[in-house]
């Protein structure tokens, strides 16, 4: 997770703080706008690739879910549940499907999912 710390009253970065772009770093001031999303939490930034793509990066899945974000349903390679795994939010990968293995809080992916 990306996180930036609170900015002195000039605009510029506090005495001591720093941004934390998976986890060193400063904020990327300088990549155009476009590259960085904000998280949920307005103190938490992620590289904009990182948005929709299945994986829980800003670690409240705001980077997967409304109003934050506008992703598509869950692909094809995935299956639409409430996901015990942190690493994911309303989609598991399908190759999870049928391995005994408790991920969905519903248990639909040892039950309803048809697999990979």
């Amino acid at each position: 997770m990306n996180k930036v710390f609170p900015q002195g009253h000039d605009g510029k970065a506090a005495a001591g703080t720093k941004a934390l772009p998976a986890g060193a770093g400063d904020v990327p001031h300088s990549l155009p706008s476009f590259l960085v999303a904000h998280c949920g939490d307005p103190a938490s930034w992620i590289y904009s690739d990182q948005k929709c793509d299945g994986t829980n990066s800003c670690g409240d899945c705001s980077d997967e879910l409304s109003p934050v974000t506008v992703c598509p349903p869950c692909g094809p390679g995935w299956w639409h549940c409430p996901s015990t795994v942190f690493k994911y939010c309303d989609c598991i990968p399908r190759s999870l499907c049928r391995d005994h293995v408790q991920h969905c809080s519903d248990w639909s992916d040892e039950y309803s999912c048809p697999g990979p």
